[in-house]
């Protein structure tokens, strides 16, 4: 449906006013943001460093010099694709930060959803999340394979960079909504087959979040948006 679109858009304004509205919220999501913004001005900060070497091995600048055909494709990769290179670059690093970030504040993350979802359904659900190092055990594996499939489409030519950035965003997304999703269903496999049925809600909600600047924005209330999106596409019955 097409207006799923822009209902996982809007759902990350309703997550900032839902945490603005209730201010226990505010501190939870306060040190995974602390922490990511840590981890993404230090890769960047990599990246600024040795990101002309990094390009220097894809392409040698001694073909700066040559004429003719090679030397046209060398002023376009030094001029354009370099840079494009390094915008896919910096979206990809702040992704695979994003992964870890929500590793780290997976307990917490588990908590926050619980307790909304528990809100919204007049304290039907129980608090029965297990210990914290299974829970950050659990987002680790799941982790692994939302990290992997952007990062090797990255290196196939052309197409799997373009792909690259849209499946990272719909991975991301569903890992904010796995969250609450893991509440209501155990298995890993359900899960992911039930979310990739609405593939417009997943890179609705996951775009804006690879967005440079406005992904800083919007991270902090990533969780809350997600788990009302959940409930409303989700999680009541008949959903999904």
């Amino acid at each position: 449906m097409l207006t799923a679109f822009p209902k996982a858009l809007a759902a990350h304004v309703r997550g900032i006013r839902f945490a603005l509205a209730h201010k226990g919220y505010l501190l939870l999501v306060a040190v995974p943001f602390g922490l990511t913004l840590v981890l993404y001005a230090a890769g960047f900060g990599l990246l600024a460093a040795s990101g002309d070497r990094l390009t220097a091995l894809a392409w040698s600048p001694e073909a700066a010099g040559a004429g003719g055909f090679l030397g046209a494709l060398y002023w376009l990769y030094a001029h354009v694709a370099k840079y494009l290179l390094y915008l896919l670059s910096v979206v990809l690093m702040y992704f695979l930060f994003m992964v870890t970030a929500n590793i780290l504040a997976s307990p917490v993350y588990d908590g926050i959803a619980g307790r909304m979802l528990a809100r919204a359904r007049g304290g039907a659900v129980p608090d029965a999340s297990p210990v914290w190092w299974r829970i950050m055990a659990e987002e680790l594996k799941k982790a692994v394979f939302v990290a992997a499939l952007p990062v090797l489409l990255v290196f196939v030519p052309v197409v799997g960079q373009l792909l690259a950035p849209l499946v990272a965003a719909a991975l991301l997304a569903f890992d904010f909504l796995d969250f609450a999703f893991g509440r209501d269903e155990p298995r890993f496999a359900v899960r992911l087959r039930r979310a990739a049925a609405h593939p417009l809600t997943l890179l609705g909600f996951g775009l804006p979040l690879l967005v440079p600047v406005l992904n800083i924005v919007l991270f902090p209330f990533a969780i809350c948006g997600a788990t009302l999106l959940y409930l409303d596409t989700f999680g009541r019955p008949g959903n999904g």
